[in-house]
Protein backbone atom coordinates (compact mmCIF):
# COMPACT_ATOMS: atom_id res chain seq x y z
CA UNK A 1 0.00 0.00 0.00
CA UNK A 2 2.90 2.02 0.58
CA UNK A 3 3.92 2.21 -2.51
CA UNK A 4 0.18 2.94 -4.29
CA UNK A 5 0.57 5.70 -2.18
CA UNK A 6 4.07 6.98 -3.34
CA UNK A 7 2.63 6.81 -6.79
CA UNK A 8 0.29 9.04 -6.42
CA UNK A 9 2.24 11.70 -4.81
CA UNK A 10 4.92 11.07 -7.44
CA UNK A 11 1.73 12.29 -10.04
CA UNK A 12 0.75 15.00 -7.46
CA UNK A 13 4.59 16.22 -7.93
CA UNK A 14 4.85 15.97 -11.53
CA UNK A 15 1.10 18.11 -11.66
CA UNK A 16 3.04 20.33 -9.03
CA UNK A 17 5.88 21.17 -11.08
CA UNK A 18 3.78 22.05 -13.84
CA UNK A 19 2.63 24.93 -12.07
CA UNK A 20 -0.44 23.30 -10.31
CA UNK A 21 -1.19 23.91 -6.30
CA UNK A 22 -4.03 22.62 -4.92
CA UNK A 23 -6.68 24.49 -3.50
CA UNK A 24 -6.85 22.43 -0.39
CA UNK A 25 -3.64 20.71 1.77
CA UNK A 26 -3.80 16.92 0.77
CA UNK A 27 -1.85 15.18 3.21
CA UNK A 28 -0.58 11.23 2.83
CA UNK A 29 -0.36 8.90 5.83
CA UNK A 30 1.30 5.68 6.09
CA UNK A 31 -0.55 4.01 8.64
CA UNK A 32 1.06 1.55 11.47
CA UNK A 33 -0.01 -1.59 13.58
CA UNK A 34 -3.74 -1.59 11.75
CA UNK A 35 -3.72 -5.04 12.71
CA UNK A 36 -3.25 -4.76 16.60
CA UNK A 37 -6.62 -3.36 17.04
CA UNK A 38 -5.94 0.25 14.16
CA UNK A 39 -3.80 1.45 16.87
CA UNK A 40 -1.69 3.85 14.50
CA UNK A 41 -4.19 5.92 12.51
CA UNK A 42 -6.31 5.45 15.92
CA UNK A 43 -4.18 7.51 17.97
CA UNK A 44 -3.33 10.01 14.90
CA UNK A 45 -6.98 11.06 14.95
CA UNK A 46 -7.62 11.22 18.80
CA UNK A 47 -4.21 13.25 19.11
CA UNK A 48 -5.15 15.27 16.15
CA UNK A 49 -9.27 15.11 16.77
CA UNK A 50 -9.54 19.65 16.99
CA UNK A 51 -7.71 19.83 13.85
CA UNK A 52 -9.63 17.00 11.98
CA UNK A 53 -12.98 17.94 12.73
CA UNK A 54 -12.62 21.60 11.81
CA UNK A 55 -10.47 21.12 8.95
CA UNK A 56 -10.76 18.15 7.08
CA UNK A 57 -12.73 17.59 3.68
CA UNK A 58 -13.01 13.79 3.99
CA UNK A 59 -10.45 10.79 3.94
CA UNK A 60 -9.40 8.19 1.57
CA UNK A 61 -8.70 5.01 2.60
CA UNK A 62 -6.67 2.24 0.38
CA UNK A 63 -5.65 -1.05 2.27
CA UNK A 64 -4.98 -4.16 0.12
CA UNK A 65 -5.06 -2.20 -2.98
CA UNK A 66 -5.08 -5.30 -5.24
CA UNK A 67 -6.34 -8.51 -4.73
CA UNK A 68 -8.15 -10.14 -7.95
CA UNK A 69 -10.17 -8.28 -10.71
CA UNK A 70 -13.31 -6.31 -9.81
CA UNK A 71 -13.58 -2.76 -8.80
CA UNK A 72 -15.11 -2.64 -4.95
CA UNK A 73 -15.48 0.57 -2.79
CA UNK A 74 -17.31 1.47 0.07
CA UNK A 75 -18.25 5.27 1.36
CA UNK A 76 -20.09 7.69 3.53
CA UNK A 77 -22.62 8.27 0.99
CA UNK A 78 -22.44 11.86 0.12
CA UNK A 79 -19.48 10.30 -1.89
CA UNK A 80 -21.23 7.90 -3.57
CA UNK A 81 -21.39 10.66 -7.36
CA UNK A 82 -17.92 11.15 -6.73
CA UNK A 83 -16.90 7.69 -6.95
CA UNK A 84 -18.97 7.13 -10.35
CA UNK A 85 -17.31 9.88 -11.80
CA UNK A 86 -14.08 8.98 -11.30
CA UNK A 87 -14.56 5.54 -12.07
CA UNK A 88 -16.01 6.74 -15.22
CA UNK A 89 -12.66 8.21 -16.67
CA UNK A 90 -10.27 5.28 -16.07
CA UNK A 91 -10.11 2.43 -17.95
CA UNK A 92 -10.87 -1.31 -17.00
CA UNK A 93 -7.58 -2.73 -16.16
CA UNK A 94 -8.78 -6.38 -17.24
CA UNK A 95 -10.78 -5.03 -20.11
CA UNK A 96 -9.77 -2.30 -22.16
CA UNK A 97 -12.91 -1.81 -24.12
CA UNK A 98 -14.43 -0.63 -21.14
CA UNK A 99 -14.12 1.64 -18.02
CA UNK A 100 -14.37 0.87 -14.52
CA UNK A 101 -17.55 1.79 -14.07
CA UNK A 102 -19.18 0.07 -16.87
CA UNK A 103 -17.18 -3.23 -15.34
CA UNK A 104 -18.43 -2.46 -11.72
CA UNK A 105 -22.02 -1.67 -13.09
CA UNK A 106 -21.60 -5.00 -15.31
CA UNK A 107 -20.70 -6.68 -11.90
CA UNK A 108 -24.20 -5.30 -10.27
CA UNK A 109 -27.72 -7.03 -10.45
CA UNK A 110 -29.14 -3.75 -10.99
CA UNK A 111 -27.98 -0.85 -13.13
CA UNK A 112 -26.13 0.88 -10.55
CA UNK A 113 -22.71 -0.09 -8.93
CA UNK A 114 -22.77 -1.75 -5.43
CA UNK A 115 -21.27 0.45 -3.33
CA UNK A 116 -20.77 -0.73 0.33
CA UNK A 117 -20.79 1.53 3.62
CA UNK A 118 -18.26 2.35 6.60
CA UNK A 119 -19.59 0.76 9.44
CA UNK A 120 -17.21 -1.88 10.10
CA UNK A 121 -13.84 -2.11 12.31
CA UNK A 122 -11.81 -3.70 9.77
CA UNK A 123 -9.56 -0.86 8.43
CA UNK A 124 -8.07 2.64 8.93
CA UNK A 125 -11.11 4.72 8.20
CA UNK A 126 -12.70 3.67 11.58
CA UNK A 127 -11.05 6.31 13.54
CA UNK A 128 -12.39 8.78 10.79
CA UNK A 129 -15.98 7.90 10.09
CA UNK A 130 -17.48 6.30 13.92
CA UNK A 131 -14.91 8.70 16.22
CA UNK A 132 -14.90 12.30 14.17
CA UNK A 133 -17.55 11.84 11.38
CA UNK A 134 -15.46 12.76 8.20
CA UNK A 135 -16.71 11.69 4.85
CA UNK A 136 -14.56 8.34 3.77
CA UNK A 137 -13.87 6.04 1.11
CA UNK A 138 -12.61 2.94 0.89
CA UNK A 139 -11.52 1.39 -2.36
CA UNK A 140 -9.82 -1.81 -3.77
CA UNK A 141 -9.49 -4.20 -6.78
CA UNK A 142 -10.92 -7.51 -6.08
CA UNK A 143 -12.07 -9.65 -3.05
CA UNK A 144 -11.04 -12.67 -1.26
CA UNK A 145 -6.86 -12.03 -1.25
CA UNK A 146 -5.75 -16.41 -1.41
CA UNK A 147 -2.38 -15.50 0.43
CA UNK A 148 -3.34 -12.94 3.03
CA UNK A 149 -1.22 -12.57 5.84
CA UNK A 150 0.76 -15.81 4.98
CA UNK A 151 4.15 -16.57 3.75
CA UNK A 152 3.21 -15.81 0.16
CA UNK A 153 2.27 -12.70 1.20
CA UNK A 154 4.64 -10.45 -0.93
CA UNK A 155 6.44 -8.80 -3.97
CA UNK A 156 6.88 -11.73 -5.83
CA UNK A 157 3.07 -13.39 -5.70
CA UNK A 158 1.19 -9.96 -7.09
CA UNK A 159 4.20 -9.96 -9.80
CA UNK A 160 3.55 -13.58 -11.34
CA UNK A 161 -0.39 -14.29 -10.01
CA UNK A 162 -2.13 -11.12 -8.39
CA UNK A 163 -1.21 -8.62 -10.85
CA UNK A 164 1.68 -9.30 -13.03
CA UNK A 165 1.50 -6.48 -14.73
CA UNK A 166 0.32 -4.27 -12.42
CA UNK A 167 -2.15 -2.93 -14.52
CA UNK A 168 -4.78 -3.08 -11.57
CA UNK A 169 -2.24 -1.02 -9.84
CA UNK A 170 -2.06 1.54 -12.13
CA UNK A 171 -5.86 1.45 -11.92
CA UNK A 172 -6.11 1.88 -8.34
CA UNK A 173 -4.07 4.72 -8.08
CA UNK A 174 -6.05 6.63 -10.90
CA UNK A 175 -9.49 6.81 -9.06
CA UNK A 176 -7.75 7.48 -5.58
CA UNK A 177 -6.08 10.41 -7.29
CA UNK A 178 -8.26 11.46 -9.33
CA UNK A 179 -11.14 11.64 -6.58
CA UNK A 180 -7.99 13.50 -4.33
CA UNK A 181 -7.99 16.33 -7.22
CA UNK A 182 -11.38 16.25 -6.99
CA UNK A 183 -12.07 16.93 -3.41
CA UNK A 184 -8.46 18.88 -3.28
CA UNK A 185 -9.41 21.44 -5.97
CA UNK A 186 -12.94 21.75 -6.87
CA UNK A 187 -14.02 25.27 -5.12
CA UNK A 188 -17.78 23.68 -4.76
CA UNK A 189 -16.98 20.64 -2.51
CA UNK A 190 -18.27 17.61 -4.83
CA UNK A 191 -20.85 15.95 -1.82
CA UNK A 192 -24.36 14.86 -3.14
CA UNK A 193 -26.71 14.51 0.70
CA UNK A 194 -29.08 12.95 -1.49
CA UNK A 195 -27.58 10.46 -1.45
CA UNK A 196 -27.49 9.85 2.19
CA UNK A 197 -31.04 10.46 3.01
CA UNK A 198 -31.84 7.67 0.26
CA UNK A 199 -29.75 5.80 2.12
CA UNK A 200 -31.01 6.35 5.22
CA UNK A 201 -34.96 5.83 3.75
CA UNK A 202 -33.89 2.22 2.59
CA UNK A 203 -32.66 1.63 6.17
CA UNK A 204 -35.54 2.95 7.88
CA UNK A 205 -37.73 0.77 5.54
CA UNK A 206 -35.84 -2.13 6.99
CA UNK A 207 -35.94 -1.48 10.12
CA UNK A 208 -39.39 -1.13 9.60
CA UNK A 209 -40.10 -4.13 9.43
CA UNK A 210 -37.76 -5.57 12.08
CA UNK A 211 -40.19 -4.09 14.79
CA UNK A 212 -43.43 -3.90 13.24
CA UNK A 213 -45.15 -5.61 15.59
CA UNK A 214 -43.24 -3.78 18.80
CA UNK A 215 -45.26 -1.05 18.81
CA UNK A 216 -42.17 1.35 18.42
CA UNK A 217 -42.90 4.65 16.49
CA UNK A 218 -40.34 5.28 13.64
CA UNK A 219 -42.41 8.17 12.91
CA UNK A 220 -39.99 10.31 14.38
CA UNK A 221 -36.66 9.09 12.24
CA UNK A 222 -38.90 9.01 8.87
CA UNK A 223 -39.85 13.09 9.39
CA UNK A 224 -36.27 13.55 9.95
CA UNK A 225 -35.11 11.89 6.66
CA UNK A 226 -37.36 13.57 4.90
CA UNK A 227 -36.22 16.85 6.29
CA UNK A 228 -32.57 15.92 5.02
CA UNK A 229 -33.94 15.26 1.61
CA UNK A 230 -35.32 18.36 1.67
CA UNK A 231 -32.10 20.28 2.94
CA UNK A 232 -29.75 18.19 0.55
CA UNK A 233 -32.54 19.43 -2.50
CA UNK A 234 -31.76 22.67 -1.34
CA UNK A 235 -28.18 22.92 -0.92
CA UNK A 236 -28.25 21.40 -4.52
CA UNK A 237 -30.12 23.94 -5.87
CA UNK A 238 -27.86 26.42 -3.81
CA UNK A 239 -24.84 25.31 -5.75
CA UNK A 240 -26.44 25.21 -8.97
CA UNK A 241 -27.29 29.33 -7.96
CA UNK A 242 -23.41 30.01 -7.01
CA UNK A 243 -22.18 28.14 -10.22
CA UNK A 244 -23.83 30.68 -12.11
CA UNK A 245 -22.57 33.51 -9.30
CA UNK A 246 -26.15 34.71 -9.06
CA UNK A 247 -26.62 36.87 -5.65
CA UNK A 248 -23.22 35.52 -4.83
CA UNK A 249 -21.13 38.43 -6.43
CA UNK A 250 -18.26 40.44 -4.87
CA UNK A 251 -16.69 43.05 -7.27
CA UNK A 252 -17.49 40.82 -9.90
CA UNK A 253 -16.14 37.48 -8.34
CA UNK A 254 -17.81 34.63 -6.49
CA UNK A 255 -17.85 35.74 -2.93
CA UNK A 256 -15.17 33.61 -0.85
CA UNK A 257 -16.66 34.41 2.34
CA UNK A 258 -20.23 32.80 1.15
CA UNK A 259 -18.18 29.99 -1.16
CA UNK A 260 -16.58 29.41 2.41
CA UNK A 261 -19.46 29.44 4.35
CA UNK A 262 -21.30 27.11 1.88
CA UNK A 263 -18.51 24.50 1.92
CA UNK A 264 -18.29 24.69 5.69
CA UNK A 265 -22.07 23.38 6.34
CA UNK A 266 -21.53 20.40 3.70
CA UNK A 267 -18.17 19.70 5.48
CA UNK A 268 -19.24 19.39 9.05
CA UNK A 269 -22.88 17.85 7.83
CA UNK A 270 -20.86 14.63 8.85
CA UNK A 271 -19.77 15.95 12.35
CA UNK A 272 -23.97 16.11 12.89
CA UNK A 273 -24.34 12.31 12.91
CA UNK A 274 -21.61 12.14 15.81
CA UNK A 275 -23.33 11.77 19.33
CA UNK A 276 -21.01 13.02 22.10
CA UNK A 277 -21.81 10.18 24.62
CA UNK A 278 -21.40 7.67 21.81
CA UNK A 279 -22.85 4.40 21.12
CA UNK A 280 -24.70 2.52 24.36
CA UNK A 281 -22.08 0.62 25.98
CA UNK A 282 -19.19 1.83 23.81
CA UNK A 283 -18.72 5.42 23.78
CA UNK A 284 -15.20 5.49 21.47
CA UNK A 285 -18.03 4.52 18.61
CA UNK A 286 -20.10 8.07 18.12
CA UNK A 287 -21.60 7.86 14.93
CA UNK A 288 -25.34 7.26 14.95
CA UNK A 289 -25.16 5.59 11.41
CA UNK A 290 -22.20 3.64 10.79
CA UNK A 291 -20.41 1.87 13.43
CA UNK A 292 -19.30 -2.04 13.60
CA UNK A 293 -21.97 -4.90 15.23
CA UNK A 294 -21.94 -4.75 18.52
CA UNK A 295 -20.26 -8.49 18.28
CA UNK A 296 -18.58 -8.31 15.12
CA UNK A 297 -16.17 -5.46 14.57
CA UNK A 298 -16.46 -6.30 10.80
CA UNK A 299 -19.88 -5.93 10.13
CA UNK A 300 -21.70 -2.94 9.47
CA UNK A 301 -24.59 -1.56 10.50
CA UNK A 302 -27.20 1.04 10.05
CA UNK A 303 -28.43 3.02 13.13
CA UNK A 304 -26.18 0.48 15.36
CA UNK A 305 -27.61 1.72 18.58
CA UNK A 306 -30.93 1.16 17.42
CA UNK A 307 -29.52 -2.63 16.40
CA UNK A 308 -27.76 -3.16 19.39
CA UNK A 309 -30.86 -2.57 21.59
CA UNK A 310 -33.08 -4.40 19.14
CA UNK A 311 -30.73 -7.30 19.98
CA UNK A 312 -30.65 -6.95 23.74
CA UNK A 313 -34.77 -6.33 23.68
CA UNK A 314 -35.44 -9.64 22.14
CA UNK A 315 -33.34 -11.50 24.81
CA UNK A 316 -34.61 -9.75 27.74
CA UNK A 317 -38.32 -9.24 26.47
CA UNK A 318 -39.41 -7.00 28.69
CA UNK A 319 -41.46 -3.33 28.55
CA UNK A 320 -38.34 -1.39 29.63
CA UNK A 321 -35.98 -3.19 27.32
CA UNK A 322 -38.45 -2.37 23.89
CA UNK A 323 -38.21 1.43 25.94
CA UNK A 324 -34.83 1.75 25.47
CA UNK A 325 -35.47 0.70 21.83
CA UNK A 326 -37.26 3.59 21.19
CA UNK A 327 -34.98 6.18 23.19
CA UNK A 328 -32.36 5.00 20.44
CA UNK A 329 -34.74 5.69 17.60
CA UNK A 330 -35.27 9.58 19.27
CA UNK A 331 -31.22 9.65 19.13
CA UNK A 332 -31.20 8.71 15.62
CA UNK A 333 -33.71 11.14 14.40
CA UNK A 334 -32.26 14.18 16.31
CA UNK A 335 -29.05 13.31 15.22
CA UNK A 336 -30.38 13.19 11.19
CA UNK A 337 -32.63 16.55 12.31
CA UNK A 338 -29.21 18.13 13.26
CA UNK A 339 -27.38 17.20 10.01
CA UNK A 340 -30.60 18.96 8.11
CA UNK A 341 -29.97 22.39 10.21
CA UNK A 342 -25.99 22.22 9.39
CA UNK A 343 -27.08 21.80 5.07
CA UNK A 344 -29.11 24.43 5.88
CA UNK A 345 -27.00 26.61 7.85
CA UNK A 346 -28.98 26.79 10.81
CA UNK A 347 -26.64 25.06 13.16
CA UNK A 348 -23.02 24.75 12.97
Amino acid sequence: MFSLGMKVAQRLGKLQKRGWKPRRTIVFCNWDAEEYGLIGSTEWVEENREMIASRVVAYLNVDSAVHAAGFHASATPQLDELLKQATQQVQDPDNSSQTIYEAWVGSSKSNEPMIGRLGGGGSDYAAFVQHIGVPSVDMSFGKGYPVYHSMYDDFTWMKKFGDPMFHRHVAAASVWGLVALKLADEELLPFNYLSYSHELQKSAEELKEQVSDKGINLVPLFNSIEKLKRAATKINNQRKTLEEYKGWELNGKKDPQKVREWNDRLMMAERAFIDRDGLSGRPWSKHMIYAHSKHNDYGSKSFPGVDDAIEKARSLNTTESWHFVQHEVWRVSRAVTHVSLVLNGKLT
